[in-house]
């Protein structure tokens, strides 16, 4: 065991995934917490981070797994853990010096969950009462946002970026920032929940990818607003959010509620539906994706 740590702590993720060909550092997408590096040849793109313990992670977009250094060897050489451990033991002393000139890039920081930062960020931010250029862009009318549904959930900042804050059991647990060519998250921020006002007589939840899909099926389908919920994940779920996601399952069942899953038509879309279904086997949900292969709610908004 003390092995399978050291190696999952010791052993640069980032420099050894050269190896295995991403050696292309994607300096738009990558941030303090997450590197991004791409292969060419295949178009493999992978996400490098670190916890707060100095565990190297790595999820695959591609195929929509993560884990350890371990399970990244396992995935690159369709190998069993031993073989993978064999191999690591093998490399771990050696030095990869061929990353790509492009690929020049910091080790990701770990990720430090900072409560108080993440209310001050919260705090600063402002109702928005007219208009906003980038939900025009987004066609999202400014109607919707000021609707008693979306009071608190949907502002701005000073520099006039969209935000969203994500909630969990204790609280704000982030800030999302969105605009034209930008998405930001509080540097001090875990993952939560993105939802809508919650009240008493509500009939029904929905839940999306982006807290841009669910303000976009508002638009879409306006007389629904006043007994619905609308959550969001933020894109990927991670396993922090499950636990918020079983609870938000479990008072919905309690209270007898309609449990819609409005994800993107697409791969990812239909892989969190078959997610959930296999986490919560006993509960009843909806389908109401896309009409369109290959859409989310906004390019539907904006067909």
């Amino acid at each position: 065991m003390r092995e399978l740590e050291r190696i999952k702590t010791e052993i640069d993720l980032i420099a050894y995934a050269a190896i295995y060909g991403y050696t292309e550092f994607d300096r738009h997408k990558s941030t303090q917490a997450c590197v991004i590096l791409r292969r060419f040849g295949d178009n493999g793109k992978i996400g490098v981070s670190r916890t707060s313990d100095g565990r190297w992670l790595c999820f695959d977009f591609r195929q929509d797994s993560g884990g350890s250094i371990l399970d990244f060897v396992m995935r690159e050489k369709r190998c069993n853990l031993g073989e993978a451990r064999k191999e690591l033991a093998q490399r771990s002393n050696r030095r990869a010096s061929f990353l790509s000139p492009t690929a020049i890039h910091q080790s990701p920081q770990p990720k430090r969950h900072d409560q108080r930062r993440v209310v001050r960020e919260y705090a600063a931010t402002c109702e928005i009462k007219y208009k906003h250029a980038y939900l025009e862009s987004r066609r999202i009318m400014v109607g919707i946002v000021t609707n008693h549904r979306f009071i608190g959930v949907v502002r701005a900042d000073r520099r006039n970026n969209l935000c969203f804050p994500y909630f969990n059991f204790s609280g704000i647990a982030g800030v999302e920032r969105r605009n034209h060519n930008f998405k930001g998250y509080s540097k001090g921020g875990s993952k939560g929940l993105w939802h809508s006002k919650l009240e008493g007589n509500d009939q029904k939840i929905i839940l999306f990818e982006s807290p841009i899909d669910a303000l976009s099926y508002a638009c879409l389908y306006p007389n629904i607003i006043r007994h619905t919920r609308f959550f969001a994940t933020g894109g990927q779920i991670s396993k922090q959010q499950w636990p918020l996601i079983g609870g938000m399952i479990k008072k919905a069942n309690r209270a007898k509620m309609q449990i819609v899953l409005a994800f993107d038509n697409d791969q990812g879309g239909r892989k969190y539906i078959q997610e959930f279904q296999r986490r919560f086997p006993k509960a009843h949900f909806e389908l109401d994706l896309p009409p369109v292969q290959g859409r989310d709610w906004n390019d539907q908004l904006n067909k």
